[in-house]
C-alpha cells in the first residue's frame, strides 16, 4: 500500500510539472504596418500605389529595407526603449528622402509564461518632413500583435 501511494504521488508530481514555459505558439511581434496611397492627378480619387524602389532604416539603427522594388507597404519596428521612433524613408534613389517620426506610449503586455512580454504601442502622433510624403494618417493607433494597417502614407 505504501508503494502504491508513493507511486501515485510521483505520477501526480510529474503531471504537475508540465513544461509550458519552454514553448510559445503565439505571435509576439508588434510592427507598425504602413500602406502607400496617392491622389490621381486632376481628381480627388485616392488609390493604393506601389513604390518603384524603397529604402528605409531607423535613424541611428540598422537598415530595414534597402532598394526594395515594388512595395505597396512596409512594416516598421517601433523602439521598445523610447517613446519615439524615427525612420529615414526614400522612395527612389533620384528623389530626396523623408524622415518619418512616430510618438507613442509603450505598454508591456504579458502574453504567457512561454512567450513572455510583448510591447504594445499607442501612437499619439505621426509626421514626416514632407519632402516625399505629403501627409501621414493614423488608421489604427493601437499596435498589438494583430496584423492590420496602422499608418497610411500619402504621396
Amino acid at each position: 500500500m505504501k508503494y502504491l501511494i508513493l507511486l501515485l504521488c510521483c505520477f501526480t508530481a510529474l503531471a504537475a510539472c508540465s513544461d509550458d514555459t519552454k514553448s510559445c505558439d503565439q505571435d509576439t511581434r508588434t510592427f507598425a504596418n504602413a500602406r502607400f496611397r496617392y491622389t490621381k492627378p486632376g481628381t480627388t480619387t485616392i488609390v493604393d500605389t506601389v513604390m518603384p524602389k524603397v529604402t528605409v532604416f531607423g535613424l541611428g539603427k540598422d537598415s530595414l529595407i534597402r532598394k526594395q522594388r515594388g512595395m505597396s507597404g512596409m512594416q516598421l519596428p517601433l523602439d521598445a526603449n523610447n517613446d519615439t521612433s524615427r525612420f529615414y524613408f526614400q522612395t527612389d534613389s533620384t528623389r530626396v528622402a523623408d524622415t518619418l517620426t512616430f510618438a507613442y506610449k509603450r505598454q508591456p503586455h504579458f502574453v504567457s509564461a512561454g512567450c513572455g512580454v510583448a510591447m504594445y504601442y499607442n501612437i499619439d502622433t505621426a509626421w514626416s518632413t514632407q519632402n516625399v510624403v505629403k501627409s501621414v494618417q493614423l488608421n489604427a493607433k493601437n499596435i498589438t500583435t494583430i496584423n492590420e494597417v496602422h499608418i497610411i502614407l500619402y504621396f
